[in-house]
């Protein structure tokens, strides 16, 4: 297995590890589990170095550790340059982090604009921005082995909300109409359980969910 998941806890988001020559984590939590999720991390990497932590979107629980983590694991945060700001700003409000009952710290992050290809050695994972949940939503596709890292974006069985800050439905149905055309075979979301050998359904599951099939 080479995308290992941190199943979140309570409303934390899943964490993934993938792994190869050059690991990446994908989304922190909130840093409630701080101590937890680094000692599963490091266990993972088995003295590897971690390349970098990708964050899918703003909302404090999937980046309310990113600063901690960062300076843990000695690795640079990336998230697309539509919700850069917060997170450089600590914004409590703009990160959603209130809603959490948590305070977001300030981090600093590299800007994605979507296209760009990391390679861990065993898959390269194409960022695709998905607008709709937040403006600056992405998702990670790996198009060899058809595996999907679909943030908050599409769930088994269902999609993020769009009525907070920046979210967008319109917005959400076009991002989920475009991951649809991927046709994955493996779903790891945000949150909740992984489909693995049935993505593809799920994400046209999505679309019937938002009304538009």
């Amino acid at each position: 297995m080479t995308v290992h998941m941190l199943p979140g806890t309570g409303y934390d988001c899943n964490i993934f590890i993938v792994t190869g020559d050059r690991p990446l984590m994908v989304d922190t939590g909130s840093g409630t589990r701080h101590a937890r999720v680094l000692e599963r991390v490091t266990k993972l990497l088995g003295g590897a170095k971690l390349e970098a932590i990708i964050l899918t979107h703003r909302h404090y629980d999937h980046t309310g550790g990113a600063a901690a983590l960062s300076r843990a694991l000695n690795a640079p945060l990336l998230v697309h340059k539509d919700d850069a700001a917060p997170i450089r700003e600590g914004s409590t409000r703009d990160t959603e982090a209130q809603m959490f009952g948590g305070r977001m710290e300030r981090a600093e992050v590299n800007e994605l604009s979507g296209g760009e290809i990391f390679s861990t050695g065993e898959h390269d994972l194409e960022v695709i921005h998905t607008p709709g949940h937040t403006i600056g939503g992405i998702c990670l596709f790996d198009r060899a082995k058809r595996i999907l890292l679909s943030g908050d974006t599409v769930f088994a069985g269902g999609v993020g909300r769009w009525d907070l800050a920046t979210g967008d439905h319109n917005q959400l149905v076009e991002s989920v109409r475009k991951l649809s055309l991927l046709d994955p075979l493996d779903l790891y979301p945000g949150h909740g359980p992984c489909a693995l050998g049935d993505g593809g359904q799920q994400v046209k599951d999505a679309l019937t969910y938002l009304g538009v099939i």
